[in-house]
């Protein structure tokens, strides 16, 4: 496939033109001067004598030609590049129980934990990432893969809806995560990040995070909401309402910091509250690069050919020898 890398710079190839241009404008305007000056036969020998002075004028208009041929940088073919790293496993576990529909943070729990998620996967997308999204129970939207872009389209889709029944399946969570992460053969460490508001957990969630350690898994929890809590938005019949407990008062959601604190004690990680979102990630990201990176990620990258050095170098090889040979002539 054949293609101009930088077509936007062919406006310089006006630029010969306009040289070649200009050598014979000079030269007529010069003869026009001439004919002012002495007699016609006098004159005569003069222009005879200029028109018959070599003029290395075409070795700077060809290498001109030859400069704009380089400049937009002819590419055709392909070149195949392979980079090898090792990478992290890292497993974003996001809750979408109903509980984070709540507007006690602005705009919602929800709003919030995607748009963090969002930031965290763009600042690891170096490193394998998988998503998993959970209620009452746990749902794998991505398994690990260095498409962070895959990433981002399962965040933006992320909705209570997606869940079958409800709760706070947080075990289920990190067990799906450990079983579907990297297998025994591979070396190395992998990390479990949880968001959640911890709100109507399940007692399994201790249990699994010690399983997951003997994996290998550190598990990070982040918790979204406020310990004050706020009610849950609904819609009924068209109408916007709040969801109700049995004697029609407003049911009150509230963070649970202390099961969160706990469970990332014992996973090996630590507990982080989403409202210091600006040094989350950088936190993060000290803590997560302490892993042992044991998975090595091979990538192939495909690029055009690139063949502009063919022309740039007769282009600086005519500008020498002009230079050159112009200097000897003067001087002789």
């Amino acid at each position: 496939m054949f293609r101009f890398q930088h077509p936007e710079f062919f406006w310089l190839g006006i630029l010969p033109v306009l040289i070649i241009a200009g050598f014979f404008l000079n030269a007529w305007f010069s003869g026009k001067s001439w004919s002012n000056w002495g007699s016609a036969l006098s004159n005569e020998k003069v222009l005879g004598k200029l028109k018959n002075k070599p003029s290395f004028l075409w070795f700077g208009g060809l290498a001109a030609i030859l400069l704009s041929i380089a400049a937009v940088n002819p590419q055709w073919g392909y070149k195949t590049e392979t980079v090898e790293n090792k990478t992290a496993d890292i497993y974003l576990c996001l809750d979408i129980s109903n509980s984070m529909l709540a507007e006690d943070v602005a705009p919602n729990r929800l709003e919030r934990a995607r748009r963090f998620a969002l930031d965290l996967s763009s600042a690891f997308k170096t490193d394998r990432i998988g998503l998993i999204v959970f209620a009452g129970n746990a749902y794998i939207q991505s398994p690990l893969t260095s498409d962070w872009h895959a990433i981002e389209l399962y965040l933006n889709a992320a909705h209570p809806d997606q869940a079958g029944t409800q709760g706070t399946a947080i075990g289920e969570a990190i067990r799906l995560a450990t079983k579907s992460g990297k297998n025994s053969e591979e070396p190395g460490e992998g990390a479990i990040i949880i968001i959640t508001d911890g709100e109507d957990h399940d007692s399994d969630a201790p249990l699994a995070i010690q399983e997951s350690i003997a994996k290998g898994w550190s598990t990070y929890v982040v918790g979204v909401g406020t310990e004050e809590g706020g009610t849950i938005p609904i819609m009924i019949n068209g109408n916007k309402d709040v969801k109700r407990d049995e004697t029609g008062q407003p049911v009150k959601t509230k963070l649970n910091k202390q099961l969160m604190t706990d469970l990332a004690s014992k996973g090996n990680g630590k507990y982080y509250d989403l409202n210091s979102i600006p040094t989350i990630i950088d936190d993060l990201k000290s803590e997560l690069t302490k892993l042992e990176r044991g998975h090595l990620e091979k990538r192939s990258f495909s690029d055009h050919k690139s063949y502009f050095q063919w022309f740039l170098l007769p282009a600086l090889l005519l500008i020498l020898m002009y230079a050159s040979v112009n200097y000897k002539h003067e001087v002789i």
